[in-house]
């Protein structure tokens, strides 16, 4: 179902400051948005009730963090235990993502794991559950791109690298 944004130009501008740097103040986003401050506030506040914005959190480099292997994780489940076995897998820290898919698999996982080693005990125990057909795994051997940003708006989203 899709939903319709209710959010207006200066929404959108509150939105890809807060992209660009989310630890900016709401004084500061305010005058580089020629705004007043509690005019940014109210609007965050509004946009946090309504769920446009989630939370913030740090860019984390996984590496550094010993994180080094990911995968992607092709998952065929048994018929009517699809959400149950996706929360559960859900519930483990290395399941960066799950998603329903189309085609061959039921699900998709994206992992990130400390090694070979770690990566293989956790597919040996997504295959002891019950309800787990099989599985079929890609190492990523390189990420090439990767970007939690959400574009706010066609503009944003068709700009040119560097721009």
């Amino acid at each position: 179902m899709r939903r319709t944004s209710t959010l207006d130009d200066l929404d959108r501008s509150i939105l890809e400051e807060l992209n660009s740097d989310a630890r900016r103040s709401h004084r500061e986003l305010a005058h580089r948005l020629k705004v007043s401050p509690t005019t940014v506030s109210s609007r965050i506040a509004r946009m946090e009730a309504q769920g446009v914005i989630r939370g913030y959190i740090p860019v984390l480099d996984d590496e550094q963090l010993g994180w080094d292997l990911w995968a992607a994780i092709g998952i065929r489940i048994s018929k009517g235990r699809l959400r149950e076995v996706e929360e559960r897998l859900g519930r483990d820290p290395r399941a960066y993502a799950i998603y329903d898919v189309t085609g061959e698999n039921d699900a998709l996982l994206i992992g990130r794991f400390r090694d070979r080693r770690d990566l293989d005990r956790f597919i040996k125990q997504a295959l002891q559950d019950p309800h787990v057909e099989r599985t079929n795994t890609q190492v990523v051997l390189n990420r090439m791109k990767e970007d939690r940003r959400v574009p706010i708006s066609l503009r944003s989203a068709a700009r040119e690298p560097g721009a």
